[in-house]
């Protein structure tokens, strides 16, 4: 993952397994707090995206959720990343 202040680059593999991706959500939310996601769509082509608007030296939970062609949801694990210092928001 590559992270500023106020963003965190995610990529990913798509799952073979899955036959056709419609799109991709990846998601953040601050941890320990009961704020809403943050998401960014991405096409079912897609490998990477960036989360843009976050808050610098704060914790935020990333998540990548695949969409099949019949719209069922796969969800990756979520893993904890910090922002760098600075951005005010």
């Amino acid at each position: 993952m590559n992270k500023t202040a106020n963003s965190i680059g995610v990529k990913w593999n798509s799952p073979a397994s899955l036959g056709g991706i419609r799109f991709y959500f990846v998601l953040a939310r601050k941890t320990y707090s009961n704020s809403e996601s943050i998401s960014e769509l991405g096409a079912g082509n897609s490998i990477a995206s960036v989360i843009k608007d976050l808050e610098g030296s704060r914790e935020y939970e990333i998540a990548v959720v695949a969409v099949s062609g019949d719209g069922t949801p796969f969800k990756s694990a979520d893993v904890v990343v910090t922002t760098n210092e600075g951005g005010e928001k």
